[in-house]
């Protein structure tokens, strides 16, 4: 399977509107939303869970569709989500990743970064109002 980084997006969005702590993130709705399979879902966790952007736990062995449940956000989950959230901002560090030809999760975060540090200092430059 390949690494899909716009489902990888949308995994992070539901793992954070999950409102249950005590329940594992149910995909369904994203299956059926992205069209995408429960396998290829759980294909996306685990490499979450191995950039150490999830807590997650390998279900392959119970028969489970997904192959692994998401349990939460890491603190570097919840900070790569907050640099990517802005749909705006993941299309422009996207853009950059293709130019430059490397879409891991640390230069997709560093571009959008990246891009709201030059938001802000436009932002700054341009006289803001508090």
């Amino acid at each position: 399977m390949k690494r899909d980084v716009d489902l990888e997006r949308d995994i992070l969005l539901a793992i954070e509107a999950h409102d249950d702590p005590r329940a594992f993130v149910s995909f369904d709705d994203l299956a059926a939303r992205s069209g995408q399979p429960l396998d290829q879902i759980g294909y996306q966790v685990g490499l979450l869970h191995e950039a150490g952007l999830v807590v997650a736990v390998d279900t392959r062995a119970q028969d489970d569709p997904y192959g692994w449940s998401a349990d939460r956000l890491t603190y570097a989950g919840h900070v790569h989500l907050d640099a990517i959230r802005d749909p705006e901002t993941w299309r422009r560090a996207k853009e950059g990743a293709r130019k430059i030809g490397d879409f891991s999760a640390e230069t997709l975060g560093e571009l959008a970064k990246a891009i709201v540090r030059k938001k802000i200092k436009d932002w700054t430059e341009g006289g803001f109002d508090l």
